[in-house]
């Protein structure tokens, strides 16, 4: 399987390179969106492709105009997010809610304490 990685830390994105093929991916990586748009033109679909959340932080930073491309190309094409912030993620159920709220700040009036 073939992976892109999109992320800006060099020390992070070289460690999930390390790991991926360690679990092997065939794995391909990109310092920000513009070098990923232009690997994934280069290389073709890719099984997932994994960006940092940071890139959508502001209309510079690219992250949608990845997307969009990336799907323009193959809209079956697979990617995720990473982020070192909780996520919830859908569909959940109350437990999970709590959980996930947890991490903020548990209300004194919680079922599940």
């Amino acid at each position: 399987m073939k992976v892109l990685v999109v992320e800006s830390e060099d020390t992070t994105l070289k460690l999930l390179g390390v790991m991926l093929k360690q679990l092997g991916y065939k794995v391909e990586l990109a310092v920000d969106c513009k070098q990923a748009l232009t690997a994934y033109r280069e290389s073709g679909p890719q099984d997932v492709v994994l960006i940092a959340m940071k890139f959508f932080r502001g209309s510079a930073a690219g992250g949608a105009a990845l997307i969009d491309a990336m799907l323009q190309k193959n809209p079956q094409q697979q990617y995720a997010f990473m982020t070192s912030t909780p996520v919830l993620r859908k569909p959940f159920t109350l437990q999970e809610l709590d959980d996930f709220m947890g991490a903020f700040r548990r209300p004194a009036s919680s079922r599940f304490g």
